[in-house]
C-alpha cells in the first residue's frame, strides 16, 4: 500500500468529533494528517500520534480516537489473521 492509497482510505476527524471503535484488538491506527489522541477503555496510557505515526491496538477494549489541535485524518487497518 502506498501513501496515495492511505490518503484515499483516510477518515477525517474534526476537532470536536470522537471516533469510537467497540473492539479493535489487532487493528492499526495510522495518523495521516494532524495529531490524534487514542484512548483505550480501562487502559491508563495516553497514546498521542503525529502524522506518519501508528499504533496497533493490543487489547479487546473499546477505543476512542479524537483530533488534537484542529482536524486530523486517520487510516484504520484491519487486523491480519494468524495462520
Amino acid at each position: 500500500m502506498n501513501t496515495i492509497d492511505l490518503e484515499r482510505a483516510a477518515i477525517t476527524i474534526h476537532r470536536t468529533d470522537v471516533l469510537r471503535l467497540p473492539s479493535a484488538r489487532g487493528r492499526r491506527i495510522e495518523s495521516v494528517l494532524g495529531r490524534i489522541w487514542v484512548t483505550i477503555d480501562d487502559d491508563p496510557r495516553d497514546i498521542v500520534l503525529d502524522a506518519g505515526e501508528g499504533f496497533s491496538v493490543d487489547r479487546d477494549s473499546g477505543v476512542m480516537i479524537s483530533a488534537l489541535h484542529g482536524d486530523a485524518r486517520v487510516v484504520l487497518l484491519d487486523a491480519i489473521a494468524a495462520n
